[in-house]
């Protein structure tokens, strides 16, 4: 009888090699399943486009809106280095101060206000930063002006534009300052379409003083200068 030969080793190694075969294609597919169905799927459905512009736009919004706020208003501080009822006091303060600007006075009842002068909001703080610092006392006395209109506008710039020559008139190094450039710019103002703004009258003496201002402005002319833009911002305060 004939035996019919077969090699098992052979089949064995076939059968393995399938089955691992088999088991890879399988693993592919799941993983590729999963890959879809779970991250790219759901990646599809985050829509970064629209949430980065939608909180570019709010942080846009809200730094224009910070911006308006910020704009919509000017504060003027008049630093201040004390207050007397002794004339001779408030003289003796005024030559202290004089060490470190242009001071000027203003009378109120039977009392003297001494100020070293009046700054924009910035310098104001920078000046009181350094006169505490050199253990001279101070205060301030704040004006704010709405600039909600373009009279309150202008006002508020003529003021800050005529504090700008004063500031650099108290450098110890210059005598006078030219004030052509000041009223050329001045006069070129118009408020036409506010007519009936309350202030109207204020901006009109305003441009009229600057107007008559010497063509040099001298330390001497500091005071008198100062006292003007001192009532000028009383006056809007109460306006």
């Amino acid at each position: 009888m004939k035996y019919t030969r077969y090699d098992l080793k052979r089949d064995k190694s076939t059968m393995t090699f399938m089955i691992l075969i088999f088991i890879i294609l399988l693993s592919a597919f799941i993983l590729g399943t999963f890959i879809f169905q779970v991250i790219i799927k759901d990646s599809s459905n985050l829509n970064y486009g629209s949430s980065s512009s939608n909180s570019q736009n709010k942080t846009a919004d809200a730094s224009q809106g910070d911006s308006a706020l910020k704009n919509n208003y000017i504060k003027f501080i008049a630093v201040q280095g004390g207050m007397y009822k002794d004339k001779n006091n408030a003289d003796e303060e005024k030559k202290l101060l004089a060490k470190y600007g242009l001071p000027f006075c203003t009378s109120e009842a039977d009392k003297t206000r001494v100020f070293l002068g009046i700054f924009s909001e910035d310098n104001a703080n920078k000046v009181i930063k350094s006169l505490t610092e050199q253990k001279v006392e101070n205060s301030k006395m704040v004006f704010t002006i709405n600039k909600d209109s373009t009279c309150n506008t202008e006002i508020a710039e003529i003021i800050n534009a005529n504090l700008e020559i004063l500031t650099k008139l108290s450098a110890q190094d210059v005598k006078s300052i030219q004030t052509e450039e000041l009223k050329k710019w001045c006069s070129s103002l118009e408020n036409k379409e506010e007519e009936n703004n309350k202030n109207k009258l204020i901006l009109k003496e305003l441009k009229e003083y600057i107007n008559k201002l010497p063509k040099e402005m001298a330390k001497e002319n500091s005071e008198e200068n100062y006292i003007y833009l001192f009532n000028i911002l009383k006056k809007m305060s109460l306006s």
